[in-house]
C-alpha cells in the first residue's frame, strides 16, 4: 500500500470510528434518560442495562454507518483541501479518482461488513434485546401492577414449514406453551387438505406435544370428509420452534422481515413458491434489498467526495456539506420510490432494490471524473 493511501485511510478511519462510538453512546444515553425514571419506579435491576444496550450495538452500527461515512469523508477531504494537500497530489500527476480509490475500496469493505452484521448478528441481538426488555423490564412493571411476570403473546399466525398455516391464540414465552391451536395443511396448489385443532401444546425435547387434538380431513372444497379423529394427546406436526413464534411476534411489531436473515427469508420464499401474489413479491424485494442497501456506504463516498472539496469561497465548506447531504437524502427518497415500484409489480424485485445504487453510483462517478 502506498504512503498516500495509508495517509488518506488513517485520516478517514479515525473520525469514522469516533462517529460510530459517539452514535452508540448518544443512543444509549437518550434511550436511558427516556426509560430511567420508569425503571427506578419499577425496581428494575440496572445491571440488565449493560447486556440490553450491548445487544443494540450491531443495529446502531448498521443504521448509522452511512452517516459516519458521510461525516468522515466531509471532514477528511475537506481538511486535505483546506491545506492544499489535494492540490499537491493532483500536481504530482495523480488523478482525483486515484486519490479516492482507497476510500472507495474501504467503502466496499464497510458495505460487506454491514451486510454480514445485518444478516448474521442483528437478528439475534435485536431479538435478545427485546427478550431482555420483555422478560425483565416489562415483567417488573407487570409484577408491580399485581400481574403475572410471564410474557404472553396473543393471536400469532405464521406460514409454517411443509405448507402449513398455523394460528395460536396464546403463547407463553416463559414455559414454551401454546393454547388454542389451529393448523391448516395445504397442498402445493394452496388448497387446504386437512385441519387440526388442539386445546393445548407444550414444547418437550424438541417437539410439540398437544392435548385434546381433533383432526379433520377435507376435500378440495374445504368440506369435512368422513368423521373427525379425536386424540386425548399426541405429537403435533409443527416443525416451528418456540424461537420461531417469538420471532413472528417481533416481526409483527417491528419492520417486516427485520429479524430474518438472508437465508431464512430465502427459505420462506421457497415455502411460498406456488404463490405469485403481493406477499411473495414483497419478500423478494426485501431479499434483494438486504444485499443492496449496505452498499449505500459506497454511494456516500462517491457522492460526497466531490462536494467535500468546495471551499474556494466563503461558505463553500458548508455548501459542500449541504449539497452532499441533500444528495444522500435524495438517494433514500429515490430508493423508497423504487422499492414501492417493486412491491407494486411495476419493476422487477431485483431491479427495484438495486436501481437507486446504479443511478447514484453512476452520478457519483461522473462527478468524480469531471472534477477539476
Amino acid at each position: 500500500m502506498r504512503i498516500m493511501d495509508r495517509y488518506l485511510l488513517r485520516h478517514f478511519l479515525i473520525p469514522f470510528l469516533f462517529c460510530l462510538i459517539m452514535f452508540v453512546f448518544l443512543y444509549a444515553i437518550i434511550d436511558l434518560f427516556d426509560k430511567l425514571n420508569e425503571m427506578l419506579e419499577n425496581n428494575v435491576n440496572l445491571a440488565l442495562l449493560i447486556p440490553y444496550y450491548l445487544n443494540f450495538v450491531p443495529l446502531i452500527f448498521v443504521q448509522m454507518t452511512p452517516v459516519a461515512v458521510l461525516i468522515s469523508i466531509m471532514y477528511s477531504l475537506g481538511t486535505f483541501n483546506k491545506h492544499n494537500e489535494i492540490v499537491a497530489m493532483r500536481a504530482s500527476g495523480v488523478s482525483f479518482l486515484r486519490i479516492l480509490m482507497p476510500l472507495i475500496v474501504t467503502g466496499m469493505l464497510i458495505s460487506v461488513a454491514v451486510f454480514l452484521v445485518n444478516d448474521r448478528v442483528v437478528p439475534k441481538t435485536t431479538m435478545k434485546a427485546n427478550e431482555i426488555k420483555e422478560e425483565y423490564i416489562d415483567s417488573a412493571k407487570r409484577r408491580k401492577k399485581g400481574k403475572k411476570g410471564k410474557k404472553i403473546l396473543e393471536n400469532l399466525a405464521l406460514y409454517g414449514k411443509g405448507h402449513k398455516i398455523i394460528y395460536v391464540r396464546k403463547y407463553s414465552s416463559y414455559d414454551n406453551k401454546i393454547e388454542d391451536i389451529i393448523i391448516h395443511d395445504q397442498d402445493k396448489s394452496q388448497n387446504i387438505i386437512s385441519k387440526t385443532t388442539a386445546r393445548y401444546a407444550e414444547w418437550i425435547e424438541g417437539k410439540w406435544y398437544g392435548k385434546d387434538i381433533v383432526f379433520f380431513p377435507l376435500d378440495s372444497d374445504g368440506r369435512i370428509i368422513g368423521d373427525p379423529e379425536f386424540y386425548d394427546e399426541g405429537l403435533l406436526n409443527i416443525k416451528e420452534t418456540p424461537a420461531d413464534f417469538r420471532k413472528r411476534s417481533h416481526q409483527s411489531r417491528f419492520m417486516s422481515f427485520e429479524l430474518m436473515s438472508y437465508g431464512e427469508l430465502e427459505e420462506y420464499i421457497e415455502r411460498l413458491s406456488f404463490e405469485s401474489g403481493p406477499t411473495v413479491r414483497n419478500m423478494k424485494v426485501a431479499l434483494n434489498q438486504k444485499v443492496a442497501f449496505p452498499f449505500v456506504n459506497v454511494i456516500v463516498v462517491l457522492i460526497a467526495s466531490p462536494f467535500a472539496l468546495i471551499h474556494t469561497r466563503k461558505g463553500g465548506v458548508m455548501l459542500g456539506i449541504a449539497i452532499s447531504m441533500v444528495l444522500v437524502f435524495g438517494y433514500y427518497a429515490f430508493m423508497t420510490i423504487s422499492l414501492a415500484l417493486g412491491r407494486s409489480g411495476f419493476v422487477e424485485p431485483a431491479l427495484s432494490a438495486w436501481m437507486s445504487n446504479i443511478v447514484f453510483a453512476f452520478a457519483g462517478l461522473m462527478l468524480i471524473v469531471r472534477h477539476k
